[in-house]
C-alpha cells in the first residue's frame, strides 16, 4: 500500500469515463455489426487530405516536432485572417484548457459555469484546489447567463463557456452573449468552447466568439469533431497575444506531434469533405428528429451534430440503453454529465441512424 499522500480533492475526482468502444460490445453480445453513435465522432471517417499529409511525414518520425508549430499557426491564422501571435495550439481543445487552468488559477481563485456542461472541462477543474461553481441550467437545457453573471465575485477567475453545449446541443445567441459580456469584469478570462463551431455557424443568431476579439477572450476549437481526425489529439485556440504567449510557457514541449501537426495542416485544406461532412449531419438530424418526435420522444433542438433525448427517468435510460447494445447500436447514457434520465445520440450515416430508428421501433 501506497504511502504518498494524495490531496483530497483528487482522491474524490471522478475520472472522465468514455462510451463503451466497439471491440468490447461485440465480444459482449456476439455481435459483427457494431453502430457507433456515442462519441460525436465524423461518421465519414477522418478528413482524407489530413491522411494524406499524415503519410507523407511518417519518414520522420524520428524527429521530434516543431516545439512552436509554426506551420499549423500560420495555417490556421490565414484560414480564419489571425495573426499567429494570437494562436495556440495543444492535445486537443482539452489540452488547452488544463494549460489554461494551470496558467491562470492562483489560489483562492473560483470558476463559474453551468451544470450539465462538458465533463472534460469539470474533471480538469475539479483537479484544482480551487472552488467550482455550477450554475443550474433553465428546463429547456439552455445555460442562465444572468445567474452565471449574479455568481461572480471577487474570487472569480474564470468562466467556462460551451457554445454550442455538449451534451445538450443548445447555444446561447449573439444577442443573450452581447447582453451579459459587458457586466463580467475584464479581469475575468472567459473560455468560449467553440468544438462544434463548423456545425452550428450556419444559423445567423449563433455568436462566432472571432467576432468578439476582446482580451479577455480564449476561443478553443478541435479538429476532433468535423475533421474528423480524433484519434491524433490536437486542438487550436484564439486569445490575446500576451494570454498565448503564458500558454506557450508551460505546454509540453514537443505537442502537439509531428503527425498531428500535419494531419491539421491537411484537414484545414479539406474544404470538400467539411461540406460533405456538414450535408450529411443536416440530412441526418433532419430524418432523426422527424422520427423521434413521430415515436414521441423529447428530443432537444441541437445546433450540433449530436441531439440529446429526454427519456424523463433513468431507469428508461438504462432500459433503453442496455436493448440498444444487444442490438449493436451504442448510445450515450448522460448520467456522468448529470442528466440519469437523458440520452445523446450522435447523427451518423443514413445506416447508423437507420440501425438505431430500427432498434426504437422494436423497442416500443
Amino acid at each position: 500500500m501506497s504511502i504518498i499522500t494524495t490531496p483530497e480533492y483528487i482522491k474524490n475526482l471522478k475520472p472522465y469515463i468514455p462510451g463503451k468502444p466497439i471491440e468490447e460490445i461485440q465480444k459482449e453480445f456476439g455481435l459483427k455489426e457494431i453502430y457507433k453513435i456515442a462519441s460525436n465522432e465524423n461518421p465519414l471517417g477522418p478528413s482524407p487530405k489530413a491522411v494524406e499529409a499524415m503519410m507523407k511525414h511518417t519518414s520522420e518520425l524520428h524527429r521530434y516536432p516543431d516545439i512552436g508549430a509554426i506551420d499549423l499557426r500560420e495555417k490556421i491564422g490565414n484560414k480564419f485572417n489571425v495573426n499567429i501571435d494570437n494562436i495556440a495550439v495543444g492535445s486537443g481543445s482539452e489540452g488547452i484548457m488544463a494549460n489554461i487552468l494551470r496558467c491562470f488559477l492562483c489560489e483562492g481563485d473560483e470558476i463559474i459555469t453551468s451544470k450539465n456542461t462538458f465533463i472534460g472541462f469539470q474533471v480538469l477543474a475539479r483537479g484544482r484546489n480551487n472552488k467550482f461553481i455550477e450554475v443550474p441550467m433553465s428546463n429547456d437545457y439552455k445555460f442562465k447567463l444572468d445567474r452565471i453573471i449574479n455568481s461572480i465575485n471577487e474570487k472569480t477567475k474564470i468562466i467556462y463557456l460551451c457554445n454550442p453545449n455538449n451534451p445538450t446541443g443548445t447555444i446561447f445567441t449573439k444577442e443573450e452573449f452581447d447582453l451579459i459580456y459587458s457586466k463580467i469584469p475584464s479581469n475575468i478570462l472567459i473560455i468560449l468552447d467553440e468544438a462544434y463551431f463548423e456545425y452550428a455557424e450556419q444559423h445567423p443568431e449563433y455568436p462566432d466568439s472571432l467576432k468578439y476579439r476582446y482580451d479577455n477572450i480564449i476561443t478553443l476549437r478541435t479538429f476532433s469533431k468535423i475533421y474528423g481526425i480524433a484519434g491524433i489529439r490536437i486542438g487550436y485556440g484564439f486569445a490575446d497575444e500576451e494570454i498565448v504567449q503564458t500558454l506557450m510557457k508551460v505546454k509540453l514541449p514537443f505537442e502537439p506531434g509531428n503527425l498531428a501537426q500535419a494531419g491539421a495542416i491537411g484537414a484545414l485544406d479539406d474544404n470538400e469533405f467539411i461540406e460533405k461532412s456538414k450535408l450529411l449531419n443536416q440530412t441526418g438530424y433532419k430524418l432523426l428528429t422527424k422520427d423521434l418526435d413521430a415515436l414521441n420522444y423529447k428530443v432537444i433542438p441541437s445546433y450540433a451534430n449530436f441531439l440529446m433525448i429526454d427519456l424523463n427517468t433513468e431507469e428508461a435510460v438504462n432500459s433503453m440503453n442496455q436493448y440498444m447494445l444487444q442490438k449493436g447500436v451504442i448510445i450515450r447514457p448522460l448520467k456522468p454529465f448529470g442528466l440519469p434520465h437523458c440520452i445523446r445520440v450522435t447523427v451518423g450515416t443514413e445506416k447508423e441512424n437507420m440501425a438505431f430508428l430500427n432498434a426504437l421501433r422494436t423497442l416500443n
